[in-house]
């Protein structure tokens, strides 16, 4: 509970208001009273001095902390800061220390009291040395029995028109003062009774409220509690008590008594609620009006209320403003004058300002009216500023005075064409130097003629045409026509035209903006969204859209046609190898030849990159001529295609694959004949290239499923699909084992084990290739690094060969992931062989050489794969650090058939033999073909004929099972 009274003078512990001083120095309990800020002692009372030993005027203006009182400084700091933090009143049984040096077991209340000099710590000190359950003097047993002078108790009291009163909680009996007796309509005297005897004049609702406090301060930890309640009156009317009580609490911590005081508290209600409607209807009116108005004291300046008008206007919140002085707000901007204006509000003077500068909150200035009343609020005079806001009123006044100013300079200065002309007779008044820009006519030339004397009209009844419009709308916008400059060069412009009154005559101010340029952009806009922006050729969407139109016309006339796409074989080698300038010069050639060519009625259009269709229109619905003149079409573009060609210097000559979907038997819209066109494009591609395919149902079953292998590959790796195959390679002539190949599989949960051919190329173009890549060359090192262990290899005669892939020997992190691998493994380079195909070769000779360069340097062999099946040559082949040739099985499998073949890996034999490399012979599946080679010097051979490609488990087997077999022989 707070008390609030006169000011404490702390230097003379005297009070102005004498009924605390009174209450304080005469009450039973010792009690000290120290200053919250300044931690000094202000007073202490008789019953202090009697209880502990020291005089009140030997305590005053000590510090509390060093006080000999407090014999634990540690406990004193911790209640200190509960204090500090707002938990009051604390009470708590401690030993403290009296004048004479013993120690005195006491308990403890400290309470915060709100003097008018500020909040003060007031210490209430209760001896525990008294028998359990004794008595304890109350205050009303001291106003009674006790105060030697109770005329000055009776006095204060009186003052006050406080009511003290004591209630004892075991038995339930009230001890009342006369005041508080009265109070309650019960005697003009002290009064002592049952609680419930004492309460009945309360309210109903009351009482309940009040039997609940006292269940909520019995059980709680809080000694004070103030309650506000009503009291009947004879007469009817009601009277407003507030009531304090503090809790007290024997030494088992079980409630003792209830000490509290009365004061009647009506009239103070009644000013309050009569203040509070004053206040509201002040409220009404000041938060309703409609202009922005704020309320300062007069004397400070402070703010104290804005208005939501206030609020709207400029944007501040109540917090950000209230309890500022105007003086240290943003809102008036600083000047001179209003410097004058702010000094006058504050000498309490009414001020009327016709303009002055406000700032919104976000910086923005505000132009308003200032004007300035006087109040008188709760005894304080204060000011009510309004400041109506006439920005927009001197904006429209300031663009009314510029307006025309402005338009004439903007007349002047207008990149646009602008002219003013009589309504009537057509003739011009007055041109802008846009005008002369427009029509090449000058403000001379131009003002006094018409616009049809100029010959500026492209199209006869214009002029009639702008009148009859602005007859029926009143104005013209951004209408499109044609004028005739003086150059007689057609321009076309936009023009919009406002009626004027000129001094009474009838005019038309007309602003033309030049677009002729602007037109042709989106033309050819147009046009480059509808054609290939190098060849010119019709794209994929005007494609689409005469697809469409064909096909509608096909299905009214019976007719035919067909979709042939084209895609020339190997172009990105071209591009890759003479560069992409080049290429755009190859695919301009090979449209003017396809032009050449095809019929006017059919579509030739390109795709993208090196995609081209042709669309034949209109053929006779007869199908084996049908299908014929398709055949014969699609031959002729092959055979003008790979006619030589002579660019920029080099010559070269192109081969094409061609894929046709028949129209309508293969698709009735644009999406479905592209896709068939492609599949069978996809099938040419499939068979070695250069060729053409018509769809057949086949391929789109096909493709669904290269599609599916696709999708599933993408997972593959992660699901532990992925295997590896080993395939030995043997030294023939001395039946031995000299290496092995690794190949990969995909045991797919489906399809069962799917040899590399049958996902290859969608391996290649997914996002696992590198990192399947990696995996195989590590699984290839670890089985490696096991046979050496095992001795069932010899580190200086085994090799382990892995193929890469072009795009996996290119990429960044190959090189530094084959290191790891065989760091990891722990086997050396010169064990492990790497299969670079001829494709990597082609597509980039000099970072293959470097690549291949850091390799052979770190003692890794190298293989040069499918040899003879690309466009590699000799002077490559020298060129580069490979140890081995590898002949591809294509030629080995119709080597005992064809002379042809057999010659050519004789040739290979002996070139790689020339240029000191070994040579290894794959796919020899058949004693014959086997045979073919006996008269050749072949180094070593692999094949199905001696082992197939087995698991790691089969072939550590089948090496145990050959190093038996071996050192028997050696034996016997």
């Amino acid at each position: 509970m707070e008390y609030v009274s006169g000011a404490h003078v702390a230097d003379t512990g005297q009070y102005q208001d004498d009924a605390f001083g009174i209450l304080f120095h005469r009450m039973p309990t010792a009690g000290l009273l120290v200053g919250d800020q300044s931690d000094q002692i202000l007073d202490s009372n008789s019953a202090f001095d009697q209880l502990f030993g020291w005089k009140s005027q030997a305590l005053q203006g000590q510090q509390d902390g060093r006080f000999p009182l407090w014999p634990n400084a540690a406990g004193r700091k911790q209640w200190l800061a509960r204090f500090a933090a707002g938990e009051y009143p604390i009470t708590l049984e401690t030993s403290l220390r009296c004048r004479d040096g013993r120690m005195l077991s006491c308990s403890l209340s400290i309470e915060r009291v709100s003097l008018a000099n500020g909040p003060h710590r007031l210490y209430l000190f209760q001896p525990l040395a008294s028998p359990r359950g004794s008595h304890r003097p109350s205050p009303l047993d001291a106003v009674d029995t006790t105060l030697p002078d109770q005329d000055s108790l009776a006095l204060a009291l009186d003052a006050s028109q406080m009511g003290i009163w004591e209630l004892d909680i075991q038995s339930g009996l009230l001890n009342a003062s006369a005041r508080s007796a009265v109070l309650h309509r019960c005697s003009p005297n002290a009064w002592k009774g049952l609680i419930q005897t004492f309460m009945t004049v309360a309210l109903k609702e009351d009482q309940r409220a009040m039997r609940r406090a006292f269940i909520a301060i019995c059980r709680g930890r809080r000694r004070r509690h103030r309650l506000t309640y009503r009291i009947s009156q004879p007469d009817g009317s009601l009277k407003w008590l507030e009531a304090t009580a503090r809790l007290d609490r024997d030494v088992e911590d079980k409630p003792l008594r209830l000490t509290g005081t009365l004061l009647d508290i009506t009239e103070r209600r009644r000013s309050e609620q009569a203040l509070a409607e004053s206040q509201r209807k002040f409220s009404e009116l000041f938060q309703g009006a409609p202009e922005p108005y704020l309320l300062m004291y007069t004397d400070s300046g402070v703010i104290i209320e804005l208005n939501r008008a206030f609020i709207r206007t400029f944007g501040y919140r109540l917090q950000d403003v209230i309890g500022t002085p105007l003086t240290e707000t943003r809102l008036i901007n600083p000047s001179n004058d209003s410097q004058l204006t702010i000094a006058g509000l504050l000498a309490g003077k009414a001020v009327h300002v016709d303009e002055i500068d406000v700032r919104h909150v976000n910086g923005r200035t505000h132009t308003c009216e200032l004007s300035s009343a006087l109040f008188t609020i709760n005894r304080q005079q204060c000011t009510l500023v309004s400041l109506k806001d006439i920005t927009a009123r001197k904006a429209a006044e300031s663009a009314l005075r510029a307006s025309e100013n402005k338009f004439s300079r903007a007349f002047r200065a207008s990149p646009d064409s602008i002219s003013i002309t009589e309504k009537r007779s057509g003739r011009h008044l007055e041109v802008n130097e846009g005008f002369t820009r427009l029509t090449g006519f000058t403000p001379a030339e131009a003002i006094g003629r018409t616009s049809a004397e100029l010959e500026l009209w492209a199209e006869p009844g214009e002029r009639a045409a702008i009148l009859a419009e602005l007859k029926r709308c009143g104005r013209i916008r951004q209408r499109e026509l044609r004028l005739r400059d003086k150059y007689d060069q057609i321009r076309i412009v936009l023009i919009s035209v406002e009626t004027l009154d000129i001094n009474g005559t009838d005019c038309l101010l007309t602003t033309a903006r030049d677009i002729t340029e602007q037109k042709y952009i989106e033309e050819r806009v147009r046009h480059l969204a509808y054609h290939d922006a190098l060849t010119d050729l019709p794209n994929r969407l005007l494609l689409s859209d005469r697809l469409v139109q064909n096909i509608a016309l096909y299905n009214r006339h019976r007719l035919k046609g067909a979709l042939l796409f084209f895609d020339l074989d190997r172009f990105k080698q071209i591009n890759d190898t003479l560069g992409h300038a080049f290429g755009d010069a190859v695919l301009c050639e090979v449209t003017r030849r396809m032009l050449s060519v095809v019929r006017k009625e059919d579509t030739v259009a390109r795709l993208g990159g090196d995609e081209f269709v042709v669309l034949i229109s209109g053929l006779e619905e007869n199908e084996q001529s049908f299908v014929e003149q398709i055949n014969q079409s699609a031959v002729k573009l092959l055979n003008v295609l790979a006619e030589p060609m002579d660019i920029d210097g080099h010559s070269l000559q192109l081969s094409t694959s061609v894929g046709i979907a028949l129209i309508p038997d293969h698709g009735d819209n644009p999406e479905e004949l592209l896709k068939r066109a492609d599949i069978a494009l996809y099938r040419v591609k499939e068979s070695g290239r250069n060729g053409i395919a018509f769809f057949e149902e086949a391929m789109q079953t096909q493709a669904v499923e290269r599609l599916e292998i696709e999708t599933e590959l993408a997972q593959a790796l992660q699901c532990g699909q992925m295997r590896i195959r080993y395939q030995p390679q043997f030294d023939v002539s001395r039946q031995r084992v000299i290496g092995v190949e690794a190949f990969l599989y995909w045991d797919h949960p489906v399809r069962g084990l799917l040899a590399s051919g049958a996902f290859e190329d969608a391996l290649e173009q997914s996002d696992i290739l590198i990192e399947t890549g990696h995996w195989q060359l590590e699984q290839a090192c670890q089985l490696t690094a096991q046979l050496l262990a095992s001795g069932l290899a010899e580190p200086t005669q085994f090799r382990v060969s892995v193929n890469v892939s072009p795009r996996q020997f290119h990429h960044a992190d190959f090189i530094p992931h084959l290191n790891h691998a065989l760091y990891a493994s722990g086997i050396p380079a010169r064990c492990l062989k790497l299969g670079v195909p001829e494709s990597a070769v082609i597509q980039d000779m000099s970072g293959t050489l470097s690549r291949m360069t850091v390799l052979h340097q770190q003692g890794v062999l190298l293989s040069l794969n499918n040899l003879g099946t690309g466009y590699s040559s000799l002077n490559y082949l020298k060129r580069l650090p490979v140890d081995v040739l590898k002949i591809n099985q294509s030629f080995v499998q119709d080597c005992a058939a064809s002379p042809h073949d057999a010659a050519v890996v004789r040739a290979i034999i002996g070139i790689a033999h020339s240029l000191d490399l070994e040579v290894v012979i794959e796919g020899v599946e058949t004693r014959e073909q086997l045979a073919v080679f006996d008269h050749l010097p072949c180094d070593y051979f692999q094949g199905a004929l001696f082992c197939p490609a087995v698991d790691a488990d089969r072939l550590v087997h089948m090496l145990e099972v050959f190093r038996v077999a071996q050192q028997s022989a050696r034996q016997s």
